[in-house]
């Protein structure tokens, strides 16, 4: 696996965006204020910021609160060459996944989300 991109799952969207794109000048590859999403092309592994909520929406966690020691604060993107290969691979090592390889057509890319031992968010992924 290689590691594609670090996600910051951040409270104020707005506030977030304008602080990397800004005042740390990161150059946008990718900006949809509607979405709540922004990807920052500033090395071989990128910075993208997404809503919290979200997030947690699209997981299917969204019925905790924001503020819960369960919402996640950031995620890990890892890029594989067949999500659902790894998926199968890690299943048998006994990794809890918090959903199973889905196409998300908006992003272009199939994924799949499980958590590490201190409950950090982990995505595979991989273009469609």
């Amino acid at each position: 696996m290689k590691l594609l991109q670090i996600r910051l799952l951040v409270k104020d969207f707005k506030k977030s965006a304008m602080f990397y794109r800004d005042l740390l000048e990161f150059p946008v590859s990718w900006y949809e204020e509607d979405m709540e999403y922004a990807l920052f092309n500033n090395g071989e592994t990128k910075i993208e910021l997404v809503s919290r909520k979200l997030m947690a929406d699209l997981i299917g966690e969204g019925n905790k609160p924001l503020e819960a020691d369960s919402q996640s604060r950031f995620l890990l993107q890892f890029e594989v060459e067949d999500v659902d290969k790894a998926y199968h691979r890690f299943r048998q090592k006994d990794i809890e996944f918090v959903n199973e390889p889905h196409d998300r057509q908006e992003w272009q890319a199939r994924v799949a989300h499980f958590r590490d031992p201190d409950n950090n968010l982990i995505e595979i992924y991989k273009m469609l």
